[in-house]
This record gives structure tokens, C-alpha cells and sequence, in this order.
């Protein structure tokens, strides 16, 4: 009844399960122990405790399982024997074990079978299982703690053991560190130092970094401005992760190139209507409104707002900057001072009010050169020169030069239109003179248009005798009166 509970410990210790197998870095390893040892306890004739002493090495060989084979040799009270007894014996022992590395303590059982001598006779077999723990003392050594229970294959040989020992792991003596080779001499192993003829700092991985912000010059858009990475070692005084060279808020971090978005919306706070409200960039940042028109100006800011446009919501026909319910020529691109019309010539009049748009004069004169003091002079040096066959519309030969230059006048002048009057003296009939200053002043006409001259720009008529500018009762007086007058006007 005693081996039960014995029985009992053990039965559990033999169903610990290792978590992983012996080192296998270090599979071979060799122990010495202290053992005490009771023949006694388990053959009832009381508690019989003696000592000695174990050798051994074990081999792990496969995960989970180390197999030993362990030496003992001790002094033993036997029972049915007087005074002690040189006890010996060799086993080969089968361990479950959990050598993790790092761990302090390592939980153990095992199991096996073994011969064994009393006083280096009476061999027999014994069985040998139990449990252990190693407790870590360094990398290779343990102190052993150890149960044992032996079933012995002969009468009254059935024993416990109880053992403190050491364990150690054996190994190969730990390589001396390579020392890596530094071609520049600069702390940063060639194998790591992207640089490794030219010396750096190590934050740079061993390349030349003058403004030491840990990127390399070859990498650094700014190698002598300190910046972070996220920049390219460029600085960033916001921290937005913009540089500042691009940066268009280098003081104020955003997200939309550098620039602050406050509602979310794509349109920076900067350019944003309402930078407190999200809305689409084409409503300048603002919630979209009511846009009858459509042109994406919401109807209360469009001053059209039945009409789609781009200059304040209103169209603008031809195109140059001026609304067209503000453009006096709506049609025709012109200048704001001109209220929206062209004016060709410079001339300060515009060109729809300009009776000689391509030709500067001023407004008094609609827009057209004035007729020179010279050409006035020429006009009424005309009106003695043009002479004609007496009482006839025929003209004389000598009136064709000044005629001529009547010609070239009206060329010097294309937006002028001539007045051809005709005027005779009293002598006979009124209403012979009449048509005679009539037929004189039309072939005055007629000598023009001959020249060259758009009819359209000349009107002939004739006074008779109605407009004298002398008296009719001397010779000197009728010759004045006898006369056709030239007079340039403005179409």
C-alpha cells in the first residue's frame, strides 16, 4: 500500500510534455550528480537513506526526446543486509524535455531501463523513470534537481533516488567578431556605407552630408539647408511636408501646395469664398446656389442673371472685358475708357461715331483731319482760276491744272465730299443764268469724275444770280460774280 502514492507521483511526472526538444544547436551534454538514495521506503523495513554519486552524457536525437546513459555508484543499505553495501549501475534513459532558449527554468521526465550490481555481483534489471528540473545558471550550464524511482527486477532492490547535480551543454568556443573593413575610415562598415571610398556620417549611411540632416548630398535637394526627409532635405518651416521653395504658405501647413483647406473642399482657404463652407472650385469654394442661368454664378452674386456669362455672370459678345449690357458696341471689341467700342485711329473718338476711323482728327471734326490752311488757300484760288468760254459751260484749257488739283485734294481727303455751287452775274434772263451756273457747275463735276473722282462724293448745283459777292454795275463787280465756288464738307 506504501508504493501507491509513489506510484501515483510519478505516473504524473511521466506525463509532462516538453514544449520543444533538447538544443539542437547543443546536442551533446554531460552531467555529474549527488544522489541519496532508500531501499527502506518502498520494501517495508523503514527509511534506509544512503549515499553516492552519478556520471553521465546524453545526446538529444530527435525533437522532444534526449537519450542518456548514466553511471552511479554509491554506498547503499540493503535490505536483509547488515552495514553498507557498493551499489553500481548503468542505464539508458529516455528524457522528454523543454531546453527553450532563455528560459530558467526547464521541466524534465524520462524513463529507461538499466543493469545493476551489489558489491559488484548479483546483477540485475532495473527501471528506472522519474522527473527532473534544470535550473539556469549561463548559456551552457544548469543545476540539476532530480527524482527517481527504480523498479528492480529482483526482490527487495525497488529504491528511490533523490539527486542535485550539474548540467552543462557542450560547445564550440565562441568565434572572435570580424571587424569589418572601412575603406574610408569612417565608422560605417563598407558593407553598410553607401559611400565607402568617401567618408560620412553614419546618419547618412556613410556618405558626405554638409548640412548633417541625415540625407546625403547626392540625394539632398538642399545639401546646405538642413530639411527632412519627407522634403528631400529641403527645409520645411511649417511642417506640411512641403518644402518651402514650393511651398505657396510656407507659414501656415496645409494640403493643397502647402496652403490650408479648412472645410475640404479643393479650393485653398487663400482662394476660397467660403473658406468655412465646402463647395466646388467652379462656385469659387462656396455651397452651390441657385444659378438660373447656369453660367456657375450663383443668382445673387450674377448681375444677369437670366443670361449666362463670365464678367460678373453677364455675357460678353466680343469678347474684350466688357459686359455687353455695358458695351456700347457689343459686337466689336473695343477698349473700357471707349465704353466697350474700338477706336482704330487713336484718336479719341470711336470708331462707330468716327467719320474717318482710319485716319486720327479731332472730335470737333467727327474724327477726320482737318482741311489744311494751304488747301482752304487752293480752293479759292479755284474759284477765280476755273474759267469758261463766255456764255457757255465749256471749260478753258488754262482751268484744267487747277482742277488737277482739286483732284489730288479730294485724294488727300477720301472721307470729305466736295460742293460744287455755280453763281453768274445779271446780265439777261434770271432763269437763263440760272441754268448756265448750273451746266457750269456740272461740268466741273463731270471733269472730276473723268479724273477718277466717286461721283457719289460730289454734288454740282447752280444760284444763277441769287448770291452776288460783288456789285453787278461795274465791269470789275459782274467778273467776281461770275464765279463756281469749291467747298470741302465731311460725308
Amino acid at each position: 500500500m506504501r508504493k501507491l502514492p509513489v506510484l501515483t507521483v510519478l505516473a504524473l511526472c511521466l506525463c509532462l510534455q516538453a514544449a520543444s526538444a533538447q538544443n539542437r544547436e547543443f546536442p551533446n551534454a554531460i552531467q555529474a550528480k549527488l544522489n541519496l538514495t532508500d531501499y527502506g521506503l518502498l520494501n517495508e523495513d523503514g527509511l534506509k537513506i544512503s549515499q553516492g554519486f552519478e556520471l553521465g552524457y546524453s545526446r538529444n536525437i530527435a525533437p522532444f526526446l534526449n537519450v542518456g546513459l548514466p553511471f552511479k555508484l554509491g554506498l547503499a543499505k540493503l535490505p536483509g543486509t547488515t552495514g553498507n553495501t557498493v551499489t553500481t549501475s548503468l542505464d539508458l534513459v529516455f528524457r522528454l524535455e523543454n531546453l527553450r532558449d532563455g528560459a530558467k527554468v526547464i521541466p524534465y521526465a524520462f524513463g529507461g531501463a538499466g543493469y545493476a550490481l551489489a558489491d559488484f555481483k548479483d546483477g540485475h534489471v532495473q527501471f528506472p523513470f522519474g522527473a527532473g528540473l534544470n535550473f539556469r545558471a549561463s548559456k551552457y550550464a544548469f543545476v540539476n534537481l532530480q527524482f527517481e524511482y527504480r523498479k528492480a527486477q529482483t526482490d527487495n532492490r525497488d529504491n528511490l533516488q533523490l539527486g542535485l547535480g550539474y548540467h552543462y551543454l557542450l560547445h564550440k568556443s565562441d568565434p572572435k567578431p570580424m571587424v569589418p573593413a572601412d575603406t574610408d575610415k569612417d565608422g560605417v562598415a563598407d558593407n553598410i556605407d553607401k559611400c565607402p571610398t568617401v567618408p560620412g556620417p553614419a546618419t547618412a549611411f556613410g556618405c558626405p552630408d554638409r548640412d548633417n540632416d541625415g540625407l546625403a548630398d547626392t540625394q539632398d535637394n538642399c545639401p546646405d539647408d538642413a530639411g527632412p526627409i519627407a522634403t528631400k532635405g529641403c527645409p520645411d518651416y511649417d511642417n506640411d511636408g512641403f518644402a518651402d521653395q514650393v511651398d505657396q504658405c510656407p507659414n501656415d501647413p496645409g494640403t493643397l501646395d502647402g496652403c490650408p483647406d479648412s472645410d475640404g473642399d479643393g479650393v485653398a482657404d487663400k482662394m476660397d469664398r467660403c473658406p468655412t463652407e465646402a463647395g466646388p472650385a467652379s462656385n469659387g469654394g462656396c455651397p452651390q446656389m441657385a444659378d438660373a442661368d447656369g453660367d456657375g454664378i450663383p443668382d445673387k452674386d450674377d448681375e444677369c442673371p437670366t443670361q449666362a456669362g463670365t464678367l460678373n455672370g453677364c455675357p460678353d459678345g466680343d469678347n474684350d472685358g466688357i459686359a455687353d449690357n455695358l458695351d456700347n458696341c457689343p459686337t466689336e471689341p473695343g477698349l473700357p475708357k471707349n465704353n466697350g467700342c474700338p477706336d482704330t485711329d487713336g484718336d479719341g473718338m470711336v470708331d462707330n461715331l468716327d467719320k474717318c476711323p482710319d485716319q486720327p482728327g479731332p472730335v470737333s471734326n467727327f474724327g477726320c483731319p482737318e482741311v489744311k490752311k494751304e488747301v482752304k488757300e487752293r480752293l479759292e484760288f479755284a474759284t477765280k482760276a476755273v474759267q469758261f468760254e463766255t456764255g457757255k459751260n465749256a471749260l478753258k484749257q488754262e482751268s484744267y491744272p487747277i482742277l488737277d488739283e482739286i483732284v489730288a485734294i479730294l485724294r488727300e481727303y477720301p472721307a470729305y465730299s466736295l460742293a460744287i455751287t455755280g453763281h453768274t452775274d445779271d446780265i439777261g434772263p434770271s432763269d437763263r443764268n440760272l441754268q448756265l451756273s448750273m451746266d457750269r457747275a456740272k461740268a466741273c463735276m463731270d471733269y472730276l469724275v473723268f479724273r477718277g473722282i466717286d461721283s457719289a462724293r460730289l454734288h454740282a448745283t447752280g444760284f444763277g444770280e441769287e448770291k452776288p459777292i460783288a456789285t453787278n454795275r461795274t465791269a470789275e463787280g459782274r467778273e467776281l460774280n461770275r464765279r463756281v465756288e469749291f467747298e470741302m464738307k465731311i460725308k
